[in-house]
């Protein structure tokens, strides 16, 4: 495991809750109607899927190291699919409305997810 996966890890989660705390405080001012379920779900599966992706990356990099582009491509198209399983079990509504509800977590997900696995594979000699 490299030295830098706790100051990955730190750095995700101070971002990913800034971002939360800003997401939910317009949407609140903005809107009348107080929908977090989505909301709080979004930002907890992208944050538990990316640091698991992040770590399975490390553990994986050794072995498949040829490969970790298609395992890093096919964790990202397994995370939408989980998420929207994971939503319809839920019972929770995916429409336009609530569209950056799991847009803008994702996307904050997936920089710090390809900046960091980039940097690694950078350093793999």
């Amino acid at each position: 495991m490299p030295k830098s996966l706790p100051k990955f890890s730190l750095l995700f989660l101070l971002v990913l809750t800034i971002t939360y705390f800003v997401h939910s405080t317009l949407i609140s001012t903005a809107t009348l109607e107080n929908q977090t379920n989505i909301l709080n779900f979004s930002y907890i599966f992208n944050g538990i899927y990316t640091l698991c992706l992040v770590i399975a990356i490390i553990l994986l990099l050794k072995k498949l190291k040829d490969q970790i582009g298609f395992i890093f491509l096919a964790g990202s198209f397994l995370k939408i699919g989980l998420f929207l399983a994971f939503t319809k079990f839920n019972s929770l509504e995916i429409d336009k409305s609530v569209f950056l509800d799991f847009f803008i977590p994702y996307l904050v997900s997936l920089v710090l997810e390809v900046l960091f696995v980039s940097k690694i594979l950078n350093n793999i000699k």
